[in-house]
């Protein structure tokens, strides 16, 4: 009865706010947990879930997991919008369940928080489980990276029957391997993306987990990932069952690696930019393989992805593109920089900075972001700050450097003026915005350009 009555209020809930024009994510699933707490027991029973989880790459993963089960004709749900607290989770299973409670679908992939991961473990029941990687991460609310870690540790220890795959280039993310009871899958990368890649000014994991002796690296990728080794007491990186043996093109917009998916050696295109995004496809080569999925299909879901939500997404201006890619730690802003660095035409770049609290209050860590000489670039045409905290970033942009160019700013949160300015461009437009302030400007940007609502 109490399963049918928190089915029930969440779908009230839901119609309500969906009327009054509201994504309706995450306060119906809390009416929903108000009646019946551990609701996700019942919800998840008979059908496969696929947890993913980790600081960077949880909502582009979800999606190329999404394109591999499409590609496969399977049936699945998704809570696409992102809202990955045990409330939008719980939301997300009721709308794609019976009022009686029984899921509608084959499959469900679920992206999740991973504090909430602890909470969300208790109840759900998870086939697989995907972990990206872990990176210092809004140090008001996340912590250090050992508090991150052992959040998810925890919550996989709940879950002793999932396949867990992890990132065998992140020494934080591997670590796990010795702790936890479950099957366990490798993904990595086994050489560095460009040749003579330096080592990162600031690093999440300088120091052996284990014995707190400095690693020695053969290679490194980004950030702290890469051939990692501890000569004291001997943890390393083992070599991976899903790799990435070569980048043989590297584009804007996609991809060409050479792949050993366990000995199963190819030349793969991956149809979305960024060094960062070859993890994520290779992590979810490894979790959709986890899952049962043939090489062909895997394969095909990489070559089809396209972008996800306020993740390398894109809107057209018919002369040009507008591009957004969100940020929300130094790692991930770094990899964006030098992405968007590498870009071959002219751009327009706008940055935009909050600190509301699913930002993080604490916005110091712009001044651990490697911008790679990107303010000097003579491919970028016009740079603009915004958001609550754009003159911070102004700072910021000053202290790296311009080489004289105007840092202009939009003040006031001002997006209606945002999209004028972009929309108006003749050469592409990059925003990079925090969380809330991409939840903010995106749908001024979709009802202008044409898209759809995040919740969709």
């Amino acid at each position: 009865m109490r399963i049918f009555l928190s089915c029930l209020v969440c779908r009230i809930v839901t119609f309500i706010l969906q009327k009054m024009g509201r994504g309706a994510t995450t306060l119906p699933g809390e009416f929903a947990l108000k009646v019946k707490r551990n609701i996700l027991s019942d919800l998840s029973k008979n059908v496969k879930v696929i947890i993913v989880t980790g600081t960077n790459g949880k909502t582009t993963s979800c999606r190329i997991i999404e394109e591999g089960l499409k590609t496969a004709g399977k049936t699945y749900s998704i809570n696409k919008s992102g809202a990955n607290l045990i409330t939008g989770i719980t939301a997300s299973f009721i709308m794609n369940s019976t009022v009686t409670g029984k899921n509608k679908y084959e499959y469900a992939i679920v992206e999740c928080d991973e504090n909430a991961f602890r909470e969300v473990s208790r109840y759900i029941r998870a086939d697989v489980v995907l972990v990206t990687n872990v990176f210092r991460d809004q140090l008001d609310r996340y912590g250090e990276v050992t508090h991150t870690l052992n959040a998810i540790k925890e919550s996989v220890k709940n879950l002793p029957d999932a396949v867990v795959c992890l990132n065998a280039d992140c020494s934080l993310t591997y670590s796990m391997s010795k702790e936890i009871p479950n099957k366990i899958v490798t993904y990595g990368v086994n050489k560095p993306f460009e040749e003579n890649a330096k080592e990162p000014e600031v690093s999440d994991a300088k120091y052996c987990i284990f014995c707190k002796h400095e690693y020695k690296y053969s290679y490194h990728t980004y950030s702290h990932l890469g051939g990692f080794e501890c000569e004291n007491c001997g943890y390393k990186r083992v070599s991976p069952q899903f790799a990435v043996n070569a980048v043989l093109e590297l584009n804007p917009h996609s991809s060409v690696v050479e792949t050993d998916f366990c000995g199963e050696k190819r030349t793969a295109k991956i149809n979305i930019g960024g060094t960062y995004n070859i993890y994520n496809a290779v992590g979810c080569a490894a979790a959709l393989t986890a899952l049962g999925l043939d090489s062909e299909t895997v394969y095909t879901a990489l070559e089809n992805f396209n972008g996800a939500f306020g993740r390398m997404e894109q809107f057209d201006c018919g002369n040009h593109k507008i591009n957004i890619i969100l940020v929300k730690n130094p790692a991930g802003f770094s990899q964006t920089m030098s992405y968007i660095k590498s870009v071959k035409n002219d751009y327009t770049l706008i940055l935009s900075l909050n600190d509301n609290a699913a930002d993080g209050r604490d916005v110091s860590w712009i001044w651990d972001v490697d911008f790679n000489g990107i303010f000097k670039n003579e491919n970028l045409k016009e740079l603009y700050v915004t958001g609550k905290r754009c003159y911070d970033m102004a700072i910021r942009a000053d202290y790296e450097g311009t080489n004289g160019r105007e840092i202009k700013i939009i003040e006031n949160e001002d997006y209606e003026k945002l999209v004028e300015i972009a929309s108006a461009q003749s050469r592409d437009v990059y925003i990079v915005p925090t969380y809330t302030s991409m939840m903010t400007m995106r749908p001024v940007i979709a009802k202008k350009l044409g898209g759809k609502e995040f919740w969709e």
